[in-house]
């Protein structure tokens, strides 16, 4: 089969898929259903909830490491009680931590060749930088309530891109021209991203801050909202991951205009978040390369 003959073959496939809601993924973990549902009643305690994760020895061994990191670590003594991790991190930071753990659960890549597995982990690096950034701007920002929610939309933003590449793993042909598996995946993984977080019962707003994360035209009046800022944050790691020959004019972006943010702002963010930004990385699991500023203004 050729390249442009799989690539026909694939986006019947999703096509298909995305019409019907007929997605061949696994379903959300039952640990990550307990614990949101848990977390959904008003009467759950803390014991409650550690009763749940100390089932899970990985959920557990990371609960612990994003406790300690340099994030919320207060002093020298390190957490080792499951109970005041939970206390320490909030019930948000648990549902953020149990939800990337979840995501690395699901799409594993234990069976996919190297090639798609390269992709895989230069999203999920994508992902939780993407979700450090966003957090970082979402608490600068006076008119949002919840920013670790900002930081959980962020973590799931190219969701849809996980579930691309496992299916791709079955047209290797894709991967013989990857100027073709890239216009797929920049076509497709939004809306395949809000169908699957939809599925799983993720809030409307979450969903809808996935499906329009890249569309930098869009304008919505009033103040700032989670998709202003997870668009934002995401052109701004994608800048700094692919710099571009001639940088867009931000002033043309409605998001960074209501904002106020441009090259040289969000360069001073990102140099006085640094060590913050790393540790949301590192305690979700995501790659620790260095945190470097986005492309100079112009």
């Amino acid at each position: 089969m050729s390249t442009s003959q799989a690539t026909f073959a694939f986006v019947q496939t999703l096509a298909a898929e995305l019409s019907h809601q007929e997605f061949d993924i696994p379903p959300f973990p039952d640990v990550a259903i307990r614990i949101r549902d848990a977390m959904n009643n008003s009467n759950v305690t803390t014991h409650d909830i550690a009763k749940i994760i100390t089932a899970d020895p990985v959920l557990t061994t990371r609960l612990l490491r994003m406790a300690n990191s340099a994030l919320l670590r207060r002093g020298p003594i390190e957490i080792t009680d499951i109970k005041v991790a939970i206390g320490r991190l909030g019930f948000d930071l648990v549902r953020n931590t149990v939800v990337s753990l979840a995501m690395d659960t699901t799409f594993a890549a234990d069976n996919v060749n190297a090639e798609v597995r390269k992709y895989i982990d230069a999203v999920r690096a994508h992902s939780t930088h993407v979700c450090a950034l966003a957090y970082i701007l979402a608490k600068r920002q006076p008119g949002i309530e919840n920013p670790e929610e900002v930081m959980l939309t962020g973590l799931l933003h190219d969701i849809g891109k996980f579930y691309i590449l496992n299916r791709a793993n079955d047209f290797p042909e894709l991967f013989g021209e990857p100027e073709e598996l890239d216009d797929l995946l920049a076509t497709w993984h939004t809306g395949v991203g809000r169908a699957i977080i939809e599925s799983w019962g993720f809030p409307v707003h979450i969903a809808e801050a996935i499906d329009e994360h890249e569309t930098l035209t869009r304008y919505q009046p009033g103040s700032i909202d989670m998709t202003d800022i997870v668009l934002v944050a995401n052109l701004f790691v994608n800048l700094h991951e692919n710099p571009p020959d001639e940088l867009p004019d931000l002033s043309e972006i409605p998001a960074c205009k209501k904002m106020e943010i441009n090259h040289e702002v969000m360069e001073g963010i990102m140099a006085a978040s640094e060590d913050e930004i790393r540790s949301i990385e590192q305690a979700l699991g995501g790659s620790a390369h260095p945190v470097a500023p986005p492309p100079p203004p112009y």
